[in-house]
């Protein structure tokens, strides 16, 4: 399958970021890499430290308070932390421009691979199938005011990961973000699936034959 990756710059200064202007003012710096749809919830884990001044826990307080998030944790990892939102999109206030995203990844293969953020651009990197490129461009211009800085190749075979089903690839990325395989672990198993929103069981079943089909790739 012939892919592509684009890249990204959002302004942070549109009226859908106003809600988290004061979240955005508190960030050193913040990556974000994992994303996923859990029927109409959207589930979100992003790095992200905080300034020196700022107190996580208050962040945390501030972002429940959000009507339409339904559930906020933060993991520390190192020297920064690990937070994790879900929250309703027919909810939230982009709900529309939500949608239209959602809509496009039914066409095809459309993955928001990383991004990252600071106080006046968001930049976000998208792969997606050849045939949607020009599709996907349009649809960011128009509903994020989105410019285009790079178009490349890509090619999805390299990673082992392709080779996993998408909620098999969720559910790993998840956990290993979340730092279920870190020693000591960050997170229990039973934590890791009410975040996700599934059973302990599944979780682990994700886990063990998205594990196994890595190492098939790898080992043979």
């Amino acid at each position: 399958m012939s892919m592509k990756r684009v890249k990204f710059r959002i302004p942070t200064d549109l009226e859908e970021f106003s809600e988290y202007r004061w979240l955005i003012s508190a960030v050193e710096w913040a990556y974000g890499d994992t994303s996923f749809l859990l029927g109409d919830d959207i589930v979100k884990l992003v790095e992200v430290k905080f300034k020196e001044e700022v107190e996580p826990k208050e962040i945390v307080e501030n972002l429940k308070k959000i009507p339409y998030i339904h559930d906020v944790k933060l993991i520390p990892k190192n020297d920064h932390f690990l937070l994790y939102t879900r929250a309703s999109i027919s909810h939230a206030p982009d709900y529309e421009k939500s949608l239209r995203l959602i809509e496009l990844q039914k066409k095809g293969l459309v993955v928001f691979e990383k991004g990252s953020m600071n106080f006046d651009d968001a930049f976000i990197y998208v792969f997606c199938e050849n045939k949607l490129v020009e599709e996907v461009v349009a649809t960011m211009k128009e509903t994020y005011q989105a410019e285009v800085l790079s178009i490349e190749e890509y090619v999805p075979e390299r990673s082992p990961l392709s080779k996993l089903t998408k909620r098999q690839a969720e559910v790993l990325i998840f956990a290993y973000k979340s730092g279920y395989f870190d020693e000591p672990r960050k997170i229990t198993l039973r934590e890791l699936a009410k975040m996700l929103g599934l059973s302990p069981s599944t979780v682990k079943e994700h886990l063990r034959k998205g594990l196994r089909r890595i190492l098939d790739e790898t080992l043979i």
